[in-house]
This record gives C-alpha cells, sequence and structure tokens, in this order.
C-alpha cells in the first residue's frame, strides 16, 4: 500500500542525504540551502521530506530507538550478536555520554529542527506558495518541530531551544520554555492541519492532536492528556483494527488504526530492519538473518493471559534448517521469544522490509483517555470501556468494576495492558517512567540502576562542540 508514494519519498530523501548529514553543530544551520533554492516549490518540498526523514526514522535508526527505549526495561533483551556492544550498556544501567545511539538521535531530531526552522521563516512571503498551501506546510512544520523537541525532552530533559537559523551553541532552556515551545508547537500545528494528509506519511490534524495527547500524559498533565485524547476521538477518523494478529501485516498498512506512521520500504536505508534482528539461529527463511538476536524475555510473554491473540504476533517454537524443533521459551540465551510483529516482507531485500514503523495508533488514545481520566481524579466506571476496547480486541473478557476498584489497581491494569499492546513499539521506558517505576523494575529483574539514569546524557560529541551545554547530573 503507498507503494509509489514510498518511492518517490525514499528518492527525494537520496538526494538530500548528501546535503544533511552534517553535524548539527558542526555547520551554520541552514547553510547548504541558497535563499534562490529556498523560494522554488522544489526547494520547499526537498526541505519538507528532510525534514520528515530526521524525524520519521527507518533502516537502522528507526530499530535503534526502540532498542534504547525498551532494552533498559523488562520486554526487550539481547544476547551476543552483532549489536550486544551497544545494547549490553543499556541492559546493564551503565550507558555513557558517548553511545553512538544517543548522537545520533540528537543529532537528527535536531537536523529537523533546522529544517522546520528555515521553512517557518521563509513559508509566509513565499513567492510561489498559495495561502492554503503555506497555512498546510506551517502545520507541518510546527509538527515536526514539536515532535522533535518532544522527544528531545523524553530522552535529555532540557535542551537547546533552536527556533532561530543564527542561533548557534545555546546553552539548555529551562523547563518551563521547553514545555512551552513543545505545547505551543503541537498545538499550533493541529489548528492549521486537515483530518487527511497530502501524501501518505504526513501530519495530520489527529497526529497532532494525538502527539500533543502523549506528551501531556508524560509531562503528567493529566486533565490536558484527557482533553487531547477525547479531541482526537471527536474526530471520528480512527478506530480499532477488528484482528490484533493482523494489524501490522503489510497489506493492512494504512488501515484506520494507525493515526501516525514511519513509511518504510523495502530498499537500503528506508526499510525495516526489525524482522531480521530478530531471527533465531537457522530460522528457514531467505531473509538476511544478521544474527543480532534481539528478543523477548520469556517472563514477559508468560505475563500474557493465555488467550491474548497478541501472543500471535511472538514466535516461540520453529523448525530449523536441520529439521530440529526449536523452543524459544527455555530462557537460555538464544532460546527466547523472538517478536514478529513486524512481519517478514516477500520483496524485502537483504535486511530491508516496506513494514511501517506505527509512532501513534488509536489503540493508544484509548489508553490515554482511560489513564489520564483516572489520574486526573475522574470516574473508573467511566474510564473502564477505553481501557476495555482495547483489552478486548485481544479476544480477552472486559475487566469488571472489581478488578479496577480504586486508582492503583486501574493503573496497574493499564500499564500492563500498554505493556502487552506496544511492545516492540518504544513506549515502555516512558510508561514506567511516568509512575516511578523505571528504577524498581530494573531492581526487580537484577540491576543496580542509579537515579540519574532516569534521563539520558547529552552526547559528549555535543558536550565538546558546544561549550555552553551543562551535562545532566551523573554523567
Amino acid at each position: 500500500m503507498n507503494t509509489l508514494y514510498k518511492i518517490s519519498l525514499a528518492f527525494l530523501f537520496s538526494c538530500l542525504l548528501s546535503s544533511c548529514a552534517e553535524q548539527f553543530l558542526d555547520v551554520e544551520p541552514g547553510s547548504q540551502y541558497s535563499s534562490e533554492f529556498l523560494e522554488t516549490k522544489e526547494g520547499v518540498e526537498a526541505i519538507t521530506n528532510s525534514a520528515y526523514q530526521n524525524i520519521l526514522l527507518t533502516g537502522d535508526a528507526g530499530v535503534n530507538r526502540i532498542y534504547v527505549e525498551e532494552s533498559c526495561t523488562d520486554v526487550l533483551v539481547n544476547f551476543r550478536g552483532l549489536l550486544n556492544g551497544n545494547l549490553q550498556p543499556f541492559m546493564d544501567f551503565t550507558w555513557s555520554a558517548s553511545q553512538i545511539y544517543l548522537q545520533d538521535f540528537w543529532r537528527s531530531n535536531y537536523r529537523a529542527i533546522r529544517d522546520a526552522n528555515l521553512l517557518l521563516e521563509a513559508i509566509p512571503n513565499h513567492p510561489q506558495l498559495d495561502e492554503a498551501t503555506k497555512t498546510q506546510l506551517s502545520g507541518e512544520m510546527h509538527f515536526i518541530r514539536g515532535f522533535a523537541y518532544a522527544y528531545l525532552y523524553g530522552w535529555f530533559g532540557s535542551v537547546p531551544l533552536v527556533n532561530q537559523q543564527d542561533d548557534l551553541f545555546l546553552p539548555r532552556a529551562s523547563e518551563a520554555d521547553i514545555r512551552t515551545q513543545i505545547e505551543s508547537d503541537l498545538t499550533t500545528a493541529a489548528e492549521n492541519l486537515g483530518t487527511s494528509a497530502p501524501l501518505y506519511g504526513r501530519a495530520t490534524k489527529g497526529a497532532a492532536l494525538g502527539l500533543l495527547a502523549q506528551y501531556y500524559l508524560q509531562t503528567r498533565q493529566w486533565e490536558k492528556a484527557s482533553d487531547a485524547a477525547q479531541q482526537v476521538i471527536d474526530l471520528q477518523q480512527y478506530e480499532l483494527w477488528p484482528d490484533v494478529r493482523s494489524l501490522f501485516a503489510l497489506a493492512n498498512e494504512g488501515n484506520k488504526e494507525m493515526i501516525y506512521a514511519a513509511p518504510a520500504l523495502a530498499l537500503s536505508g528506508y526499510g525495516n530492519v526489525w524482522i531480521a534482528n530478530a531471527l533465531p539461529p537457522g530460522y528457514p527463511t531467505d531473509v538476511m538473518n544478521t544474527a543480532t538476536q534481539v528478543c523477548l524475555p520469556v517472563a514477559f510473554y508468560n505475563s500474557f493471559a493465555t488467550d491474548d491473540q497478541r501472543k500471535a504476533l511472538i514466535l516461540t517454537q520453529y523448525t530449523n534448517n536441520k529439521g530440529a524443533v526449536i523452543d524459544l521459551t527455555t530462557g537460555v540465551e538464544y532460546q527466547n521469544p523472538r517478536s514478529f510483529k513486524y512481519p517478514l516482507d516477500p520483496a524485502q531485500i537483504e535486511r530491508h522490509g516496506g513494514m511501517d514503523f506505527p509512532i501513534l495508533r488509536y489503540a493508544e488514545i484509548l489508553l490515554i483517555k482511560a489513564e489520564a481520566d483516572v489520574m486526573a481524579g475522574r470516574s473508573i466506571a467511566d474510564a473502564l470501556p477505553y481501557l476495555n476496547q482495547v483489552h478486548t480486541r485481544a479476544g480477552l473478557a472486559p475487566y469488571t468494576s472489581s478488578a479496577a476498584s480504586d486508582q492503583a489497581r486501574f493503573i496497574a491494569l493499564v500499564l500492563d495492558e500498554r505493556k502487552w499492546e506496544f511492545f516492540s513499539e518504544g513506549r515502555r521506558r516512558q510508561d514506567l517512567l511516568r509512575h516511578d517505576q523505571f528504577l524498581q523494575n530494573a531492581t526487580d529483574r537484577g540491576k543496580s540502576p542509579q537515579a540519574f539514569r532516569q534521563l539520558f546524557p547529552i552526547p559528549q560529541s555535543e558536550m565538546d562542540a558546544n561549550p555552553q551545554l551543562v551535562q545532566n547530573e551523573g554523567y
């Protein structure tokens, strides 16, 4: 689905690689774009695609974001393999400011901010754009900038606010300023965007409101989170896909549950490499097996109810290419379950398949609504149906009021539901942090976390380049 657009998008991205690869703090932002280029429609489209490329991470960057969010929790584990040198520090709570994934994440988001700033300055007086296009593009650039700052804030805490092209080497903004910026950008985006996107993968009103709901939830602004989630529901544009087992199938891309996704293509650098990294030894397939050994912990798999249909997205047994039946529930190194949430792509090129990365699903909006309402002190009875919509979609009986008799029990149910619903989507770390369970979760698994690990360090390369930056405590 949407393959023609994906191919066009990949071509545009490839044309931009040479001009977008510089380090954010190493060159003046936007210096590679001439004023004449910015005054053309082609220039606007090129920079727009560059901005999207930098937030909608695919290829290795797409899975690395998920790995970082989950390898420090109870829903992902790695044994040896090619990525173990990068993942083991996250599993052991020993990561440092030199970790390459953190550097890549910082730079890609600031490149997106750079591109958004360029267009937000150029759009108002652009000679070749009509007013409707200006409004649409302004909404998209506010969305991209708000998206980037929200994700940076979730990883590093307060970061520099770079909203002018000549702002170099800035100190970290205050907590109040960065939070105001995120809220302002996403609110403006929601006001300017329509309910449908001009092209697949571009931002919509629902995506902006949904991201705003995510942000409010994570910052414990419960009433605002509930209200933003309700606005998404009231758009009447989205619904749960009826069968969770086929939700992520290639044939069902772009379904009405997917509010926003990162388009992937079976093309090197633009694909989804999850399945190649999850394949167990000797799995019979023509798809490249990277021997990366990205697994799900047996304890996590065992936490699912027996009849939970989401278990169908997890490989627990297979016959290898020598004819031996392999049990992946023993917990002995490689014999741990594998997430097959992103299925094998018949058109896969080496590691790269065309399965989109979900960024925001309607299931999450329903669970945000449920959690935020109860945390805001609203009726548990009124919140329970939102939780049950997701729970029963998995083939399970609805929760009764006795199972969610008080706030603590209800939130425990929501966090479990989110764990089962969003594994391999990069949500677990934020869920645990939001309810002050991140450190205890690690301790319960035999780790020795320190409190400062609730934030990641600012990359050392950025500290070296910008003398005004102050490192997060403990690093």
